[in-house]
């Protein structure tokens, strides 16, 4: 049985991904590593402009209230784990799930799953992301490697973002990322990266770059929030970029981590 730290108190419940408690609304998913939650206030900033704009009153969890997050920490008696904080109209949960090993680098495979049109800008983490998990179901069908993550293109074919995670890339010196417009999310690891990398950083809507000097995934749940991708496949699985060579993608996370561990609250 799986436990939930559910308005204040320890209750059974379901911590899988895509499966959310009646009446939640948003969530944000929260590496825990070594009793350190990595750059919380980051992922409760996004939190919290979805809940206000939903006209929701923040919760001591949302609220970031340090004395809550300790006491729903210790009740789950969390190792280290995948948290994620679901809030709703009367609700407020935090599970933890098991933090799994991750492949050191990524391959990007372009799925057919067209990313959806989100309820408002900037996109919200809403539950239950029914199309991103679509996406998934789609990449899982197609029998890839473990470290392949899948890409879903706008109406228009411009990258939007992956499965679970953010992309950006590096053509010509300048860090780019794609736009709000196609509908992906704000991620905080990518945001972080546009933060760190010291690069001039350009806003695209562009299909899958051809040109790049090095290719980027950002996930905030991964070791230093991110993973450089060594090939990207279109749709039928054909290689339409590849880069052996990871030392500029490297550096960046090198940056990034730094970044980030600036940002990460103890509950040591």
């Amino acid at each position: 049985m799986s436990y939930v730290w559910r308005n204040g108190a320890r209750v059974s419940g379901d911590v899988s991904p895509g499966s959310f408690s009646a009446g939640v609304q948003f969530f944000e998913t929260f590496a825990y590593r070594q009793k350190t939650i990595e750059c919380l206030e980051d992922h409760l900033a996004r939190l919290a402009l979805g809940m206000r704009h939903q006209s929701l009153p923040l919760g001591p969890l949302a609220s970031g209230d340090r004395r809550a997050w300790r006491s729903a920490l210790e009740g789950l008696e969390a190792g280290d784990s995948i948290l994620r904080l679901a809030v709703g109209k009367g609700i407020e949960e935090l599970g933890a799930r098991s933090l799994m090993l991750s492949p050191p680098t990524f391959i990007l495979r372009n799925l057919r799953t067209v990313r959806d049109t989100p309820e408002w800008l900037p996109r919200p983490k809403s539950a239950p992301w029914a199309n991103s998990l679509a996406a998934t179901m789609e990449l899982r069908s197609l029998g890839v490697p473990a470290e392949t993550e899948g890409v879903q293109l706008d109406v228009r074919g411009n990258v939007s973002e992956g499965t679970r995670s953010s992309l950006a890339w590096v053509i010509n010196g300048e860090l780019c990322v794609p736009a709000e417009s196609t509908g992906r999310l704000p991620g905080t690891a990518v945001s972080q990266l546009m933060a760190s990398s010291g690069l001039s950083v350009k806003s695209v809507t562009v299909p899958a770059p051809r040109q790049a000097e090095a290719v980027l995934l950002l996930r905030s749940t991964l070791p230093k929030g991110g993973a450089p991708v060594t090939e990207w496949q279109d749709v039928d699985g054909q290689v339409i970029w590849q880069n052996a060579s990871i030392s500029l993608a490297s550096k960046l996370l090198e940056q990034l981590a730094v970044y980030r561990a600036q940002r990460s609250v103890s509950f040591a």
